[in-house]
C-alpha cells in the first residue's frame, strides 16, 4: 500500500504536504509566546464601545497595560470579537488568520503563474497547502497568529484591492484597512503615483466615512483621537524594542537616543518615500503588481515611527516578488528563496540581547543582526531596482496601457 502511494506523484505531494504540516506543528508550540494578548485589547475596545465609546481611550485590563490604540471605527469593528468567550474568540481569529494566510499565496502565486510555472512546473493543490504550513514558522506570520493580531487579515485584503478587485470598487477595501488600523493608507501612495484616480476616490470616501462613524459615536473622542492621540507614540510601548523594525527604531538603537530619530529620521522618510513611491510607479507599470504592492508596503514599514515585527508579514509577497522580478531570484530561485524565508523563519532581530533598553548599548554585529528585517527590505528594493532597469524598455507602454484601461 505505500508503494502504491509513494508510486504515485500526486499522493507524493499529499504526503509531502501531510509532512510538513505534521512538522510544523511540532515546532510552533515552541515559538507560541504571547497567548493572544493583542486580541485582548481588541476585545477592551469592543467591550468600550459597546459600554460607553468616550472611555475607549482610558480603559485598561488589569493584566495587560496596553490600551487600545486604533480608531473608533476599528473598536466598532471588534466588538463581536469582544462579545464571544475567549477561547472562542481566539481560535477564531486563528483559523481566520489562517484564511488569510492561504488567500495571500493564492493571490501572489496567482499573479505569477507562468514566471513560477517556468521553475517549479504547474502547481498541485498540495504544494500550495505545504508552503501555507510552512509559512506559519515565519517570524512575522507566527507573532501575529500568536498575539491574535490582523495583520494577515489587512494584507490579504489589500492585496485582493489591488490585484483582484473589479476596477469599479478598487479602493475601496483600502479604504475601509486604513479606517481599522492606520497603516493601509500608505497604499494611497500607490494609486497615486499610478494614476489609478477612481480607486483613489474610493479609497478616500471609504476612509473618510469611516471616520465620520466615529465621530457619530463619540465627538469629543474622536476629535482627541485625530488631533492628539493619533501621534502619541508613547501609547504603542518601546520605541527602542529588537521588534520595532523601523528606520526610527533603528536611529534610536544606534544613537541612544529615546526621544526618536529626529531630523535624521525625517530625512530617512523623506528620502524612503520618494524612492520608494519611484519604484512603486515603475513595477507597476512594468506589469510587477505584486512587486509594486510589497514596495509600497515597505514604505509604510520602514518610515512608521513603530512596525512591530508582525507586522512584516508582507515579506510573503515581497519575498515571491524577488522570484519573479529580480535577475537574482530568476536565476537562482531556490537560493533566494531558502536565504529569504528562511532568515525570516530565523529572525536574527532577536538574537542579541533585548528589552529594558539593552539595545541601547549593542555593538555593530548585534546592530546587523537586531535590524535584520531593514537591512533585508533593503536589499529586496536594490534588487527589485536593478532588475527592473534590466527589463526590456519596450514592455513599457503595453503594460501602462493595459493598467489604464482596466
Amino acid at each position: 500500500m505505500i508503494t502504491g502511494i509513494l508510486g504515485d506523484p500526486a499522493k507524493r505531494r499529499w504526503v509531502l504536504a501531510a509532512g510538513v504540516c505534521v512538522v510544523v506543528g511540532a515546532l510552533l508550540p515552541f515559538v507560541w509566546a504571547h497567548t493572544g494578548a493583542d486580541l485582548k485589547v481588541y476585545r477592551l475596545g469592543g467591550s468600550a464601545i459597546l459600554a460607553d465609546p468616550s472611555t475607549l481611550y482610558e480603559a485598561r485590563l488589569k493584566s495587560i497595560s496596553m490600551p487600545f490604540t486604533y480608531p473608533l471605527f476599528g473598536g466598532l469593528v471588534m466588538v463581536p470579537v469582544s462579545l464571544l468567550p475567549w477561547p472562542l474568540a481566539y481560535g477564531l481569529s486563528i483559523a481566520v488568520s489562517l484564511v488569510a494566510l492561504f488567500a495571500i499565496w493564492r493571490l501572489s502565486l496567482r499573479s505569477h503563474l507562468d514566471g513560477l510555472r517556468k521553475y517549479f512546473g504547474r502547481p498541485h493543490p498540495a504544494v500550495l497547502v505545504a508552503v501555507v504550513a510552512g509559512s506559519m514558522l515565519l517570524e512575522p506570520v507566527r507573532e501575529t497568529l500568536s498575539y491574535g493580531q490582523i495583520n494577515l487579515i489587512l494584507c490579504a485584503v489589500i492585496l485582493y484591492d489591488v490585484l483582484a478587485a473589479k476596477r469599479s470598487t478598487r479602493g475601496i477595501w483600502i479604504g475601509l484597512a486604513a479606517g481599522i488600523k492606520l497603516t493601509p493608507l500608505v497604499f494611497f501612495g500607490l494609486l497615486l503615483v499610478t494614476k489609478q484616480w477612481r480607486a483613489l476616490i474610493n479609497a478616500s470616501a471609504a476612509f473618510l466615512g469611516t471616520m465620520l462613524i466615529g465621530f457619530l459615536l463619540a465627538p469629543r473622542t474622536a476629535w482627541d483621537y485625530w488631533t492628539h492621540m493619533v501621534s502619541d507614540t508613547g501609547r504603542i510601548g518601546g520605541l527602542a524594542y529588537s521588534g520595532n523594525q523601523s528606520w526610527n527604531g533603528f536611529l534610536i538603537r544606534a544613537t541612544g537616543d529615546l526621544a526618536g530619530g529626529g531630523r535624521l529620521w525625517q530625512v530617512a522618510v523623506v528620502l524612503t518615500v520618494l524612492a520608494g513611491l519611484w519604484l512603486t510607479r515603475v513595477l507597476w507599470f512594468r506589469g510587477e503588481r505584486l512587486a509594486s504592492v510589497s514596495v509600497c508596503a515597505l514604505i509604510g514599514l520602514l518610515c512608521s515611527p513603530v512596525s512591530w515585527s508582525h507586522h512584516w508579514v508582507w515579506c510573503l509577497p515581497l519575498g515571491i516578488s524577488l522570484l519573479t522580478a529580480t535577475d537574482v531570484g530568476r536565476r537562482h530561485p531556490a537560493p533566494v528563496s531558502v536565504a529569504w524565508f528562511g532568515l525570516f523563519m530565523l529572525a536574527p532581530i532577536w538574537w542579541p540581547p533585548r528589552g529594558d533598553n539593552h539595545e541601547l548599548a549593542w555593538n555593530i554585529p548585534q546592530q546587523l543582526a537586531g535590524n535584520a528585517y531593514l537591512w533585508l527590505s533593503l536589499t529586496a528594493g536594490v534588487l527589485l531596482a536593478v532588475g527592473t532597469r534590466s527589463k526590456p524598455p519596450a514592455s513599457i507602454a503595453p503594460e501602462r496601457k493595459n493598467s489604464q484601461a482596466r
